[in-house]
This record gives structure tokens, C-alpha cells and sequence, in this order.
């Protein structure tokens, strides 16, 4: 069977998306040719029977000109794939379908957001199956729905021998309002000043840049410029920070984040107010708005011995329900049937 894969960024370097280069190996592993088409194809360094097409946002092409190169590529391409499998963007199901429809390709989609626009909608009526890593993940009811967990690559992301620092703080993802990191940083008023926050992102679209500018206006009217640092890390960069920081904040209002799994991997704590993480996460990791800084600061006061403990649950559940392999073997599995 040959594979298909429409993705945003193929780029192993990349904060954000990196992590999506390892499902592809896993896919090669098990499909006799897999082409992917990306908007935009950065540092990858892939199996023999992958085959990568760029659609040149990496270039400066415009969005419509995307859009050509993809009805371009996919009629093209049609003897090279049986099936195909959208990560993330279900318009492209919706561009697709026409083509993919006549050529009688199955089609599938994984979606974990909580963005309920009408490409989603659409692509749910085409597509055989829509898979999710978790229940929040997608947000329309529908029997086509599969939920298989997340892919994380716990060979990677793994805890350490070395202690963990004891005054660094950490999250992850995406800077933009969905992640509430002004919580965060509110709750450091509340923790002793020799806490250093440290924020692994960087704002993508324009509204997120505008809401960067706003978090920065916060720490210097909170005089707490000095403890938060906000850069973005590759994969390799966060793995190693939360290999070594004393605990992982969360307060997004997304579906399951990865960013939180990658964090149990590594044996990190992690308190989040978020319900769609609660299902992950044992009771004093929980969270609400409201006692989010009581529940930081009972974390913080655990002996090492009491934390480690605590890591190792973490780790566990992840390698038992999120790790890579079985996610596309779940994957394959479903599209077999």
C-alpha cells in the first residue's frame, strides 16, 4: 500500500512541528512508498521510499499559489499513492476531495484542536476516518471519529540520571492567546523571586506577534521582565530543559497538548488548569484558575525523592498510551479495515 501525507511543515528542526519527521519515519516502516507534500519542507533527512514535495511557502509563495501546486501535485502523483492522510488542515481534505473522489483514493484526517470552522465540517463528510489523540481533540460529533492517543517518541524524549534544577520553571508551544501564558506569569508574583521562568515558543501568525507585544508589556508593568525568558528551542533544546526543570506550567485552553506528554516523557511535573489534560494527569497535578498557584507551589515543596516518583507515573502513561509506535500502528490498523 502507498501512502499519501499532506502536512504543513516537514522540517525536523522546527519548535513546533518537528515532532511530525519521526511519524513519517514510522509510516515508512510500514507502507511501500510514502510521498508527502508539505507547505513548507524544511531540514529532513528521510527513508528511501519517502518521496518529499514542497508547496514553496518556504519560498515566499503566496497562499493561492500553494493551492495550485497542490491541485497540480496531487493529480500528478495519483499512481503513487492509495490513500491519503491530512495532518491537522482539513481544507486541504476540502481542496482534495474533488480529485481524490474521482480517482477513488480513501481519505483521512487527523484533527486535535478545538476549532470547529466549516473546513471541518466538510472534510468530516468526505473523509472515512477523522483521528484525534484524545475526545477534546475533535470538537464535532461524528461516527467516523477514531481516538488513538497521541505519537510521542519516548525513545526521545526521556528522563536523565541528572538532578533537576531546582529553580527553573518551564512550558512549551506556540506563543499565541489560546495559551494563556499570562497565567503563567501572573502566578510568579506568588512564587519566590529566585524562580526563573522559561518559555520554549515564538508567536506565528500576526495576532500572535500582537499578543508577544502584550506579554511583554505585562512583564515590565509586573516588574517580572528579569525571571521570563521567551525564545524559541528545537526539539532537542526542549528535551533537555525538560529533562532538567523542576516543572512543566500548563494553562492552555487547546485539546491534549503534546508539549504536556513530551514533558511526562521526561519524567517532568506538570500542573495544568487545562480539563482536556486532567484525563492525563494524577489528581495534584490538576489545576484550576484558581488554585493553580497552590497547586505549583505543593509541587515545588516535593522531597527529590517524592518528585522522581511522581516522574516515573508520568513517563508511564505516556509510554503505555501515547508513544509513536503503537499511535501508527493504530493508525495503519484503522485504515486497513
Amino acid at each position: 500500500m502507498k501512502l499519501l501525507i499532506i502536512t504543513q511543515k516537514v522540517d525536523r528542526a522546527d519548535p513546533i512541528l518537528g515532532f511530525f519527521h519521526h511519524w513519517v519515519e514510522e509510516f515508512s516502516k510500514n507502507f511501500e512508498k510514502v510521498t508527502v507534500i508539505g507547505q513548507f519542507v524544511g531540514e529532513y533527512e528521510l527513508p528511501a521510499n519517502v518521496h518529499v514535495y514542497s508547496l514553496g511557502k518556504e519560498r515566499g509563495k503566496s497562499l493561492i499559489g500553494q493551492v495550485f501546486s497542490f491541485q497540480f501535485s496531487v493529480f500528478k502523483l495519483r499512481r503513487e499513492y492509495d490513500a491519503v492522510f491530512v495532518h491537522m488542515t482539513p481544507i486541504w481534505i476540502v481542496l482534495g476531495a474533488p480529485v481524490w473522489i474521482l480517482l477513488r483514493k480513501r481519505m483521512y484526517l487527523w484533527y486535535e484542536a478545538r476549532g470547529t470552522r466549516w473546513p471541518l465540517r466538510v472534510a468530516v463528510l468526505f473523509v472515512r476516518k477523522v483521528f484525534s489523540a484524545s475526545v477534546s481533540g475533535m470538537p464535532i460529533e461524528t461516527s467516523k471519529s477514531v481516538i488513538t492517543g497521541h505519537g510521542i517518541d519516548t525513545t526521545v524524549f526521556v528522563p536523565t540520571a541528572n538532578p533537576r534544577i531546582q529553580k527553573i520553571l518551564l512550558t512549551a508551544g506556540r506563543v499565541s492567546r489560546s495559551k494563556r501564558l499570562e497565567c503563567i506569569f501572573r502566578l510568579l508574583r506568588g512564587i519566590s523571586d529566585e524562580y526563573a521562568l522559561m518559555v520554549c515558543g515564538e508567536p506565528i501568525t500576526r495576532d500572535d506577534v500582537a499578543y508577544e507585544k502584550e506579554l511583554e508589556d505585562l512583564l515590565i508593568r509586573e516588574n517580572l521582565r528579569p525571571r521570563v525568558v521567551i525564545r524559541p528551542c528545537t526539539q532537542v533544546g526542549v528535551r533537555s530543559l525538560l529533562q532538567v526543570a523542576r516543572v512543566f506550567l500548563h494553562a492552555s485552553t487547546t485539546a491534549l497538548d503534546k508539549a504536556v506528554l513530551e514533558a511526562m516523557a521526561c519524567g517532568c511535573p506538570v500542573v495544568s488548569t487545562n480539563p482536556a489534560v486532567h484525563g492525563v494527569l494524577p489528581k495534584e497535578c490538576c489545576a484550576t484558575d484558581e488554585n493553580f498557584l497552590e497547586k505549583v507551589q505543593r509541587v515545588l515543596d516535593l522531597s527529590d525523592s517524592e518528585q522522581r516518583k511522581l516522574g516515573e507515573a508520568l513517563r508511564q502513561r505516556v509510554v503505555q498510551e501515547h508513544d509513536v509506535q503503537k499511535l501508527i500502528k493504530t493508525l495503519i490498523t484503522e485504515m486497513m479495515q
